[in-house]
């Protein structure tokens, strides 16, 4: 009986230990060059399933840079989160980037969502408005974009828009209820999330409270 306890026992830790979703770096060539990026799959990742992929800004140059509201999360609930410096907004590169992402896993859908807050979101939003068949979502978490302009906003037509923001963030709340009325008055599927005694930076959404809000942008 103890052998037996401590062969389920060893089998458990390895089990468990096999669950661990870890974040590695990588890279893909684009113009002759090695652009790096991170990547996070699920737990019980399997490369013959589909997999939404959520694309988030950071600039890749260390372990601890990782994208805000998923940084340092152990669980990606289902989700392939991957770090690239979107806020940029270099379309060549992106397009590539996104080219070898849905050549290398399947991409549910073979669109992405994608993330943007506080000062990147106005390049962010200029990207996705530039690159709208790549994108399913765009979720600004205190971010907005920087025009106003009904037939530029209207380029995200085919992209569901979600604004995420405190009430306690006043500048930028007044900023999203602008936009997501611009957007709504052009046809975009938009909506807006004010979060009670939220701040401009929204800690407790980390990880799953943000992941399971793109959920329903699938």
């Amino acid at each position: 009986m103890n052998r037996f306890l401590t062969i389920l026992l060893i089998g458990l830790s390895c089990s468990c230990a096999a669950q661990t979703s870890k974040r590695t770096f990588k890279s893909f060539d684009y113009q002759g060059k090695k652009i790096q990026y991170a990547i996070q799959l699920p737990q019980d990742f399997d490369a013959n399933k589909t997999y939404p992929v959520a694309i988030g800004p950071s600039e890749v140059t260390s372990a601890d840079d990782q994208s805000y509201y998923w940084r340092g999360v152990k669980d990606t609930y289902g989700w392939i989160l991957i770090d690239f410096p979107t806020y940029e907004g270099k379309v060549s590169i992106v397009t590539a980037f996104l080219k070898h992402i849905n050549s290398t896993y399947n991409v549910e859908g073979d669109k992405f969502h994608t993330i943007c807050f506080s000062a990147n979101s106005s390049g962010i939003f200029n990207l996705v408005m530039k690159m709208p068949e790549y994108f399913h979502s765009i979720t600004g978490m205190a971010g907005n974009p920087g025009t106003r302009k009904g037939d530029e906003l209207a380029k995200l037509k085919d992209v569901k828009v979600r604004f995420v923001v405190g009430d306690k963030d006043t500048y930028w709340m007044n900023a999203a209820k602008d936009r997501n009325a611009k957007l709504l008055e052009v046809g975009v599927d938009s909506q807006i999330e004010i979060i009670k005694n939220g701040k401009h930076v929204l800690t407790a959404l980390i990880g799953k409270g943000v992941l399971t809000r793109m959920d329903e942008l699938r």
